[in-house]
């Protein structure tokens, strides 16, 4: 972990603040000095309260006349011994391991001298209240007791010169307002409110509530307190693919050739905009500051204060915008497309564009600004190219790689994560990528992470064998479907696979159990909200299923999938057209999945042949045989449970039961000893939890198949009594 710096000392604190505030306060007697002489001159005509005569003309064009020598009497130099006195200071603070409060904020925000002195001047009043009426007397309105715009370039920018270096500084797109270390009244907005204005000038100004606690006591992050919410950071390390870089590298060139270039970058996932805006701005030379949220305006007005006024900070710092557009392609958005569209035409700004799907309003094709690329998503060898960036420091195992490579889809910002947190967890990469991709709570699925492995699936051996198969067929895939082509021409972007068979036998637990070996969270699709009647929405609800599984890596999972995946039929009313749609769309939202997708059905029949030919793996479950449920049997009573030592669970292996059958009446057989206050799981209560598990199948037990099972009765002497009693009565 990273050393964490050490508190400076409170004198030392106390005795930095002293010092500078001594400058300041230096200002504040000569600005009152020079305030007092004008007054004087000024006084001299008995009628001055009530006019403004020739004379008093004649001085005031003197005392503004920016030629004039004797307006260049700034803020008196800092003492040598001061100067001094705060090196001695910084050489303490350093020496303990430590940095005067007030250094390490001008650090942070990169502030100059001049900067610093308007915070403490800004400052003065929480340390003496009778700075107050002084504040009154040097802007000339004793109702103005608070510091202002005004006051600081009447303190420390005396001179017209001065004042219109000094102006830009304090304005909205200054660093210590932009930081928000100075804050304005009824001026909120962190990107900033109009130019400076005369009211502007004279509006209030405060210091950051947290800003005092730190200065004086040095309690606070400096990182936290100086931060600019619009500027774009560059993440480290830039994570794009070889076409990616080429395109943004296109685009760079066109904002380097056009002023207020548009430079549009389409198709990428979310976690990979960040990347390719900051590499198109990089390329051209360009800073980026990122537009307000958009979402929270409410009228086409409130869209043009926001974008205006961050396309105002990016024209006034020389930067670029970066304006993610997929929001704007919601139909309730519109209104909000519109204000944007207008303003961007309009502004003399580079602006870069991101989006998954293309946005071109008309008004900005045509402006002869605009260009734009389009890019995919990154193939099995772009990925490993970008593993070997992103881990270029911690030297991993290529094979590693090579599989997190085959298995993950990785964005950038994920990408990242997962090295990260392995590097500062300190554990494999293989075990902190599901970490990274742990899907969160969907709306239409159940979110499960795997408890259950290879060892709790008991499955006949050719069963076995083809689960096998298809994980290893999953992390084989990427290499044969994008380097070897077939991708594209044989059942889509990514592996589907049905699982057919009667209920009980094992086909739930063994999605499971497939995406506990290949290291994903299971996306188990609920039907019952996924299905609507309203037409449409079970295509919407279906592609926010797929797209949820798609970002997070899981395994898809269609339990019961033939009440989505029914067969189309012949269309005699309006509602079968729809229906008909709907299996349509599946049909082809199920081929351009990269997702490892997975049905159940009980019913192979119910099944659309068109789907069944989809599937790259079918795995049909058949009714365990004795070896089979010889090991269900004994996985079905825990190693605390109290089973009567008399009872042979090779016996029962003889009864036709499913996996979840066994495990039924293992549990029915513990409810009813429970009940009975058994000390043991007897003989007694097996009969009776299976004679109820073939009645709740619909099945009859033949006669003396619980006999053979279970085997004779036992005979009970005294001694068999007293044992098996509780309670020791014979």
């Amino acid at each position: 972990m990273p050393h964490r710096p050490e508190r400076p000392q409170p004198a030392a604190v106390a005795a930095h603040l002293a010092l500078r505030q001594g400058a300041v306060h230096r200002a504040l007697r000569m600005a009152a000095a020079r305030r007092a002489k004008r007054s004087a001159l000024l006084a001299g005509v008995e009628l001055s309260p009530y006019c403004v005569t020739d004379q008093q003309a004649i001085l005031l064009l003197d005392l503004t006349d920016p030629a004039d020598a004797h307006v260049s009497s700034g803020p008196a130099e800092q003492p040598v011994a001061q100067t001094e006195a705060e090196r001695e200071l910084r050489r303490q603070a350093a020496a303990e391991g430590a940095t005067l409060p007030l250094d390490a904020l001008a650090r942070a925000a990169e502030l100059d001298s001049f900067e610093c002195d308007a915070l403490l001047l800004c400052l003065a009043p929480a340390l003496a209240p009778e700075h107050a009426p002084l504040f009154g007397y040097l802007v000339d309105d004793l109702d103005q007791r608070r510091p202002t715009t005004e006051l600081i370039l009447t303190v420390l920018a005396p001179t017209p010169a001065e004042r219109f270096a000094r102006l830009p500084a304090l304005g909205p797109y200054g660093r210590l307002r932009r930081f928000g270390l100075l804050l304005q009244d009824g001026v909120p907005d962190p990107y900033g409110g109009p130019e400076p204005s005369g009211a502007d000038l004279l509006r209030p100004l405060h210091v950051r509530p947290e800003l005092p606690a730190f200065l004086l006591h040095g309690l606070g992050d400096p990182g936290l307190l100086a931060h600019d919410p619009g500027r774009v950071l560059a993440p480290r390390p830039l994570l794009l693919d070889t076409e990616t870089r080429a395109r943004a590298a296109r685009l760079a060139a066109h904002l380097a050739s056009h002023r207020a270039g548009i430079a549009a970058l389409w198709g990428l996932p979310a976690g990979s905009r960040h990347d390719a805006a900051c590499a198109v701005a990089r390329q051209a030379g360009l800073a980026l500051r990122r537009t307000p949220d958009l979402e929270l305006c409410r009228n086409p007005d409130d869209v043009r204060a926001a974008l205006g006024r961050a396309l105002a900070a990016a024209a006034v710092l020389g930067t670029g915008l970066w304006l993610p557009t997929d929001d704007f392609h919601a139909p309730d958005a519109q209104w909000a497309a519109a204000a944007a569209v207008d303003l961007l035409a309009r502004a003399g700004v580079p602006v870069v564009l991101t989006g998954r799907t293309p946005w071109r309003p008309l008004a900005l094709l045509s402006s002869g600004r605009y260009a734009e690329e389009s890019a995919g998503e990154p193939g099995y060898r772009e990925r490993r190219t970008l593993w070997n960036t992103a881990t270029t420091a911690t030297d991993p195992d290529p094979a590693l790689l090579d599989d997190l490579a085959a298995r993950f889809r990785l964005t950038p910002s994920q990408l990242r994560s997962a090295v990260g947190l392995a590097e500062s967890g300190r554990m494999a990469l293989d075990e902190a990528v599901p970490r990274v991709l742990t899907a969160a709570p969907a709306r239409l699925a159940e979110v499960r992470t795997p408890t259950r492995g290879p060892s709790d699936l008991v499955l006949p051996v050719e069963q076995e064998r083809q689960i096998g198969e298809l994980a290893a067929a999953f992390r084989a895939w990427p290499k044969v479907s994008e380097e070897w082509g077939f991708g594209g021409q044989h059942a889509g972007a990514g592996l589907k696979a049905l699982f057919t068979g009667e209920p009980g036998t094992g086909k739930s637990l063994a999605a499971e159990v497939l995406a506990g070996a290949l290291g994903v969270d299971l996306l188990r699709v609920d039907l019952a909200q996924t299905v609507s009647k309203w037409v449409g929405e079970t295509e919407k609800n279906l592609d926010e299923a797929f797209g949820h599984a798609e970002a997070t890596g899981a395994l898809l999972l269609f339990d019961e999938a033939d009440a989505v995946f029914g067969k189309r039929g012949t269309v005699s009313r309006g509602t079968d057209r729809y229906a008909n749609l709907e299996v349509g769309y599946l049909l082809q939202r199920l081929e351009r999945s990269p997702a490892l997708v997975v049905l159940t059905t009980n019913l192979q029949g119910n099944l659309d042949e068109a789907f069944t030919r989809r599937f790259q793996f079918v795995v049909h479950f058949t009714r365990p045989g004795e070896r089979e449920r010889n090991r269900l049997w004994r996985m079905a009573f825990p190693p605390n449970a109290p089973l009567d030592p008399r009872l042979s669970l090779a016996g029962l292996a003889r009864l036709d039961l499913t996996g979840a059958g066994v495990m039924a009446v293992a549990r029915s057989a513990a409810l009813l000893a429970a009940e009975n206050d058994s000390a043991v799981i007897g003989r007694e209560h097996l009969c009776e939890a299976i004679a109820r598990q073939f009645r709740q199948e619909s099945r009859l037990l033949r006669s003396g198949e619980l006999e053979r099972a279970l085997g004779p009765e036992p005979v009970q002497g005294p001694d068999t009594a007293d044992r098996d009693d509780p309670h020791g009565r014979p």
